[in-house]
């Protein structure tokens, strides 16, 4: 898989993994009595206990240990020298990484989803449905298209291996208009 991509698709985890995982390190009373059914609500104050506390502080630390594993498995922080290893060496657990982590991704996006449907739309179960679907499409298009065996084109920087369907290239008919060999591979 390509070190690029795949170092800003882990960071870009850690990061959205880290903006959730914050608020339930600081605040987790404040989190937590708004989930609650009464939460927010002047006249009847949430009552938070201490195990909903230990709870959402363990999410967020479960959280943030979670995007500091992609970023270390991925390959995107070096734990070897130079000396060591060449520059364009892979991670050996990078494909398995952007694998599992778009699974999880993808989990949340679809609990988020769900809950935003059935709560009503609350505006933050919307925002954490689009930011783990957004990090799922990246991690299912890392792992559908970066890969280490990609055959780019040096010429034009093109995949070699895509065809013309549904178009015809025209450009190429052009190059070989008296090749019998093409000629018959078309019939077939």
């Amino acid at each position: 898989m390509g070190n690029d991509s795949i170092s800003t698709y882990a960071f870009a985890s850690l990061g959205w993994l880290s903006l959730q995982a914050v608020p339930l390190i600081v605040w987790p009373t404040f989190i937590s009595s708004m989930l609650t059914e009464n939460g927010g609500h002047a006249h009847a104050p949430a009552v938070v206990s201490v195990v909903e506390t230990y709870f959402g502080r363990y999410l967020g630390f479960s959280q943030l240990a979670i995007g500091l594993l992609i970023v270390t498995l991925s390959g995107a922080l070096p734990l070897t020298t130079k000396v060591t290893s060449p520059d364009d060496a892979n991670s050996p657990y990078a494909n398995a990484v952007v694998f599992i982590s778009m699974f999880y991704h993808a989990t949340g996006a679809a609990y988020g989803y769900s809950r935003y449907t059935s709560s009503g739309g609350h505006i933050g179960y919307l925002l954490g449905f689009t930011g783990s679907a957004i990090m799922s499409a990246y991690a299912l298009w890392l792992f559908m298209f970066s890969n280490e065996h990609a055959k780019v084109s040096a010429k034009t920087g093109a995949d070699i291996r895509t065809s013309n369907f549904p178009f015809k290239n025209a450009e190429a008919e052009k190059r070989f208009g008296g090749d019998k060999r093409r000629e018959t591979r078309k019939a077939i």
